[in-house]
């Protein structure tokens, strides 16, 4: 969310938009507290189910009244773990998610890793080495909500911490992971606020060609998942948003 202050706007008016903005962050960092310390979504699930799990990373910098790694956390899990489970019959609930670190070995438990704000993050040698281990296992991960040369800059610098000769390349949409349940028609899409780039979409593969990373690079696919319920954004773009999102958890749960 931000505050716009149009040219001309009165001093008094504009006062009282700053005010008012800073107040509303305010009240969303007391609400966000309890969220980040919910006790629930680190408890162990029935391994039956489908459980998606979120990174809990450190960040060189962030701003605003949460950190990046918790942007659109819980809803943007409960919305589409909600859809998931009613068009594709995975068995999953809404409470079905979690939050892991990268250096703790109960990652190796999840099929899926899902990163938000990675142009923020900053990875340890040893969360490198765990994350490659894995990857190597046949572990996904989607990278999500960053945008802009700098973000880009930083999350290749982590990434080749994790692989040193690899390298990420653009993905067309001709690719199996948006033709695997959805047959996605195209990757223009149009991001949920205004980003520093066109959305595009990039990938890592395996020595076997298996693709291991996906990044949604100038978008945040999060966002659309998150407010879906709520009418802020138009009904087609969060039906593509949640497209997406299925065709990535059913790739990673089939290749």
């Amino acid at each position: 969310m931000k505050a716009f202050l149009t040219p001309g706007m009165p001093k008094k008016a504009a006062y009282v938009v700053i005010v008012g903005f800073i107040a509303l962050a305010a009240s969303f960092a007391t609400l966000w507290a309890p969220l980040l310390d919910d006790d629930r979504s680190y408890d162990p699930l029935d391994p039956n189910y489908f459980r998606f799990a979120r990174v809990q990373f450190s960040s060189y910098y962030y701003g605003g009244w949460n950190p990046g790694w918790a942007h659109d956390y819980p809803r943007a899990e409960q919305n589409l773990l909600k859809i998931l489970s009613e068009v594709t019959g995975i068995e999953t609930t809404s409470d079905s998610y979690v939050i892991v670190q990268l250096d703790d070995p109960a990652i190796m438990e999840y099929p899926l890793l899902y990163f938000s704000e990675p142009g923020t993050w900053n990875i340890t040698p040893e969360e490198a080495e765990n994350f490659r281990e894995y990857l190597k296992r046949g572990g996904f991960a989607i990278f999500d909500d960053f945008d802009g040369p700098r973000d880009w800059a930083n999350f290749q610098r982590c990434m080749k911490m994790v692989f040193p000769e690899r390298n990420l390349v653009q993905l067309t949409v001709e690719h199996p992971i948006f033709q695997c349940f959805y047959a996605i028609e195209t990757l223009d899409m149009t991001p949920p606020y205004r980003v520093r780039g066109n959305p595009t979409f990039f990938g890592l593969d395996d020595e076997n060609g298996r693709l291991q990373v996906i990044a949604n690079f100038n978008n945040d696919i999060g966002d659309f998942w998150e407010w879906s319920d709520q009418a802020w954004v138009p009904v087609q773009l969060s039906n593509e948003a949640y497209k997406f999102g299925i065709n990535y958890i059913i790739y990673a749960m089939t290749h």
